[in-house]
């Protein structure tokens, strides 16, 4: 029977991802540090890792359930046609970090790539928006990246496609679990004209918490992201956060001051996102012009937000709630005293803050709150 140490290492990191019981991401990153010709035991216990991870890690392996897991999934890769990509493969995308494994439909196209996000209950002119901005997009050969969700993601999508323009799905579920499911004809043609990646397992289905994640791989997949339409508490908020701590621009799309389909779209400019002036504005930045992403290095798995026991403590996010003060503090050096990266604090921070149990001032700076307060 075939051990782990007769894959090869592409493949150990593949099984790291469907490892239960431990982030995927800190132990895909782990195993990728590795030497390719480290002994069998350096990999059934790598040095590094937390303890509850390396016991979840060790148990997956000394078990035997690694090959049921992976045998599982190179089944439902087959079967949508499909290829997993690790950061040790050579096609892995450039400016991401190797914390995780992408399933890729189709061919992810080379970069710069445009984030073009929002909410599902757009409106006429968030739809016109999107379009124009998606138009630009052809006019330069730039592929469109998005969410595959209902409102602003598929108009982005479906424009691309209808200009001939090459676009990305990221999905919040396994490949094998597409959602939402009347997409399933877009998701095909996106293929064929681009790709349609997850960073899931394929047989993960959506759920609450599978999304906050897939909306940091469109960030990191992405030169710059654009917020067409967001609510004060939209997912395309946890994107812009993402692709800012990257140190990638973002620009927001202004709106009526009453309108409640800007008002996470204002906000984001309150606090220093670029206002999308016009359609193709975001061409002439040059930080969109240099982001290297031809090839990913900065997306990391982030905690889903979930209720509160007693309205007092967050249960996601504690670290770096407990690690903020009375006094506003750069996300940086909270990040730091909770061992997050940037990119994971940037998008747990801006979930306490939606949830009332952070509040953001000028310059990237944070206070711990309360919601009850």
């Amino acid at each position: 029977m075939a051990s782990l140490d007769d894959l090869c290492p592409s493949d150990r990191v593949l099984v790291a991802s469907l490892c239960p019981g431990t982030s995927a991401g800190s132990l895909v990153e782990t195993l990728c540090g590795l030497p390719n010709d480290a002994d069998a035991s350096v990999w059934v216990s790598p040095p590094g890792l937390a303890p509850r991870a390396a016991a979840a890690w060790f148990e997956f392996v000394t078990s035997g359930a690694w090959r049921v897991a992976h045998d599982t999934e190179r089944r439902a890769l087959d079967q949508v046609d499909a290829r997993a990509v690790t950061p040790l493969d050579a096609d892995w995308p450039a400016g991401v970090e190797a914390r995780g494994v992408l399933r890729v439909r189709g061919t992810l196209p080379a970069g710069p790539r445009l984030a073009v996000v929002g909410t599902r209950k757009v409106d006429r002119y968030g739809r016109d928006v999107a379009q124009r901005v998606t138009d630009a997009a052809a006019a330069r050969g730039v592929p469109v990246v998005s969410g595959g969700a209902l409102g602003v993601d598929a108009i982005a999508h479906t424009r691309a496609l209808e200009r001939g323009l090459a676009t990305v799905v990221v999905l919040g579920s396994g490949l094998s679990h597409p959602a939402p499911s009347s997409h399933r004809g877009l998701f095909d043609r996106a293929a064929a004209c681009g790709a349609v990646v997850s960073a899931y397992p394929c047989g993960v289905h959506p759920a609450a918490w599978t999304f906050p994640a897939r909306n940091a791989w469109i960030a990191a997949l992405s030169a710059g992201t654009i917020v067409v339409q967001a609510g004060a508490d939209s997912g395309a908020l946890h994107t812009a956060a993402a692709a800012r701590a990257l140190g990638r621009p973002v620009w927001a799309v202004p709106g009526t001051i009453d309108s409640p389909l800007h008002a996470g779209c204002h906000r984001l400019v309150s606090q220093g996102a670029a206002l999308l002036e016009a359609p193709d504005a975001w061409a002439a930045s040059a930080a969109f012009s240099a982001a290297r992403v031809d090839k990913l290095t900065g997306a990391r798995s982030i905690p889903p937000s979930s209720p509160t026991g007693d309205g007092r403590e967050p249960l996601t996010g504690l670290g770096l709630w407990r690690a903020a003060g009375a006094e506003p503090t750069p996300l940086a050096a909270l990040a730091a005293e909770a061992g997050l990266g940037i990119a994971e604090a940037a998008a747990v921070a801006l979930m306490l803050e939606l949830d009332g149990f952070l509040v953001a001032s000028p310059g990237g700076r944070y206070a711990r709150s309360r919601p009850t307060d």
